[in-house]
């Protein structure tokens, strides 16, 4: 997750060893927020809560509901709403200790909160900045009426949080974080997640109808688990689904006549440009066979130690007409990211989230205001659409972009404002089916989107494929009509299929273990709870998965051995154990069996816990979305992997969670 940080600055513990060199002390008084949350006007709103505690909120303007997401976030997720402030607004040392300043670091280089005021808040309209002060007002009304619950050193949240905080989350969704791992000094692995969205219609529907399955994957929990909720307002805006703390838009669900699920991509947006520096001179770099100087910014960034002591130690910020520079053992990266001057990705959610059909959607995402993600949709007239999403630059040479680009040529400095426009897009498919399970884009359909690749040299794609996008291509090419009921089988499938990466590497390593031959020889390749066959060979492919989602070479059959040892040591379990036993999802003092493993369908990522003498899910399928449209009406299911609060002393911070487990579905009313 984007939370994970490296060493990017060139800040060294001897640096701030001799501190009597590097900072000035200050006072703690200087360095707190002022707590004067003022509410810049009244809203007009009410919450109602369904029976699980999913809010919907009704407002007669789009601020007034706004306003009532910021109020239900902090009473529901309160925590997990702050706790990337910090980290917003540059602060993560000062609240969370010397180990954060690497962020903090980068929020400076990237210019982020001089961006939010110099171009952010030029480029979105009145009524975005509007609502987002609006949610802002919310949040802070909470704080006010519950000053014992709340951290009044992090209030006033502002309208600029709000509008860095989507900034920086669209960073890290586009893969700013796993491109720098390719220049950073320390390597640490993330837990891997995906994502699934699935959409058939009447060519491969039975009788008429048409499905669309929303099912993005997030940790189970904290600032970016999925929070659902309800909303509408006199002006037309309506819908329900899922977004994260923070955010007052809805990124995954549907509206009265449209349906949208979101699948994280892979596009091409970032370049890190390996400079050639001047011997003679460290402040300059080559630019086209001339010594070009640094452009050389100072700025104070402040951490605290001991708990308590706040300093400030003085910074260099370099920028180069290819970027701002970041200094790693003494090699010198340009960073060029697409959305380095474009803040209107609040603004392409909203416009999505008001479609009211398939084409109107893509009317919307062409304006490539978001900067990736695919997306897969549903309209009441049973259309059904894929869009691969990204805002790609035309570059002089795409296939080199990927990896560490080593120039001095103003020729690969490419212009943010010329974006490829011809992206992957299937409406209606012949074949009547589209699943985005974060792969080749060229997969989405089988072999019938092969047929239709396009080729470019503006954009060089994204060429993995999952276990889950072999699984659902094999499963939807079948010549079967799909009803309702087989739809919900195939959301919560939880096999490998023989073509997958997984278990060809599995049967690559079985040469050198008789017990993998043998598992290999009994397994039906599912994950089904009362499996007893699984255990082996889902650790040693749960390897090769981890390893491949960290861009990492493929683990040896001696590495991934000690690792599942290791891992079943932990959780003092035997590979013979039933599945059930061995996989579980906990919330609170429960803890259930649970079906599915690492790149299924029905996707279930587990951390080993010994408490639990399990791995426990801590990623994966969560909040999800069933929506039906059939001649008897349209049917809405769902559920969320925990419930609709994150307070331990609510009735609904568990109870989903067991009917999660055994794969329940929840009825979702649009209105209250």
């Amino acid at each position: 997750m984007f939370v994970t940080t490296k060493k990017y600055t060139n800040i060294s513990i001897y640096q701030i060893a001799c501190l009597s060199v590097i900072f000035i002390l200050i006072s703690c008084s200087s360095l707190d927020k002022n707590p004067s949350n003022e509410i810049s006007k009244t809203y007009n709103m009410t919450i109602n809560r369904d029976f699980w505690g999913v809010p919907y909120i009704k407002g007669k303007t789009d601020q007034d509901v706004a306003f009532g997401i910021g109020f239900v976030h902090a009473e529901d997720a309160y925590e997990d709403l702050v706790e990337l402030m910090p980290l917003y607004r540059g602060e993560n040392a000062l609240y969370n200790g010397l180990k954060s300043i690497e962020t903090d670091y980068l929020v400076r280089l990237l210019k982020i909160h001089s961006k939010v005021e110099n171009i952010g808040k030029k480029q979105l309209s009145k009524k975005i900045l509007s609502m987002a002060q609006a949610y802002a007002d919310g949040v802070n009304m909470y704080a006010n009426q519950n000053p014992n619950k709340v951290n009044q050193k992090l209030h006033p949240v502002t309208q600029e949080d709000i509008i860095a905080g989507s900034y920086i989350q669209h960073l890290f969704f586009a893969g700013l974080d796993r491109d720098l791992s390719q220049i950073a000094s320390q390597e640490k692995q993330s837990i891997p997640t995906g994502s699934n969205a699935i959409a058939i219609n009447s060519v491969k529907a039975d009788s008429n109808a048409s499905y669309l399955l929303i099912n993005s994957h997030q940790p189970l929990s904290g600032p970016v688990g999925w929070y659902e909720l309800n909303i509408e307002s006199k002006s037309g805006w309506h819908g329900h689904g899922g977004n994260f703390p923070g955010s007052f838009l809805i990124n995954v669900g549907f509206n009265n006549t449209m349906s949208w699920g979101a699948t994280v991509n892979r596009p091409d947006v970032m370049d890190i440009f390996e400079l050639t520096i001047n011997p003679e001179n460290p402040d300059q770099y080559l630019l086209d066979g001339v010594w070009e100087s640094f452009e050389i910014e100072e700025d104070y960034l402040f951490f605290k130690i001991f708990g308590f002591l706040k300093i400030r130690t003085k910074q260099k910020f370099r920028y180069s007409k290819f970027g701002p520079v970041l200094e790693m053992e003494g090699k010198y990266f340009a960073l060029r990211h697409i959305n380095q001057n474009s803040f209107n990705e609040i603004e392409g959610w909203y416009e999505i989230g008001n479609a009211s059909n398939v084409y109107e959607f893509q009317q919307q995402i062409v304006k490539r205001k978001i900067p990736s993600f695919n997306f897969v949709t549903m309209d009441a007239e049973r259309n059904i659409g894929y869009f691969y999403n990204g805002r790609i630059p035309i570059r002089h040479d795409a296939s080199i972009a990927r990896h560490i680009i080593k120039s001095s040529s103003s020729k690969d400095i490419w212009d943010d404002s010329n974006l490829v426009k011809n992206l992957p897009t299937y409406i209606n498919p012949q074949n009547g089916w589209l699943q985005s399970t974060n792969q080749n884009p060229f997969y989405v359909m089988g072999k019938y989107s092969l047929e239709n690749k396009l080729v470019t040299k503006f954009v060089d794609y994204e060429k993995r494929l999952t276990n889950r996008s072999y699984v659902a291509n094999e499963l939807l090419s079948s010549n079967e009509s799909i009803d309702l009921n087989r739809f919900i089988e195939i959301k919560f499938d939880n096999s490998y299929s023989k073509n997958s990466r997984q278990y060809k590497y599995l049967e690559s390593i079985a040469q050198y273990d008789q017990n993998i031959q043998e598992a290999i020889k009994n397994w039906n390749r599912k994950t089904d709870i009362r499996n007893t066959n699984a255990g082996l060979g889902m650790c040693f492919m749960a390897q090769e998965w981890i390893s491949e989602m960290n861009s990492k070479s493929t683990p040896s059959y001696e590495s991934a051995k000690a690792e599942c040892e290791s891992i079943f040591k932990t959780i003092k379990r035997d590979f013979s154990d039933q599945w059930g036993l061995i996989n579980t999802i906990s919330r609170g003092s429960r803890t259930y069996p649970i079906q599915g493993s690492v790149d299924t369908l029905r996707a279930v990522y587990g951390s080993p816990n010994s408490e639990t003498k399990s791995l426990d899910m801590s990623g994966g399928d969560g909040l999800f979305y069933i929506i039906a449209n059939e001649d008897s009406g349209k049917k809405i299911y769902g559920m969320h992997n925990y419930g609709s609060s994150r307070n331990e002393s609510s009735v609904h911070y568990s109870d989903q969670t067991y009917l999660f487990s055994q794969e329940a579905l929840r009825y979702i009313p649009m209105s209250l």
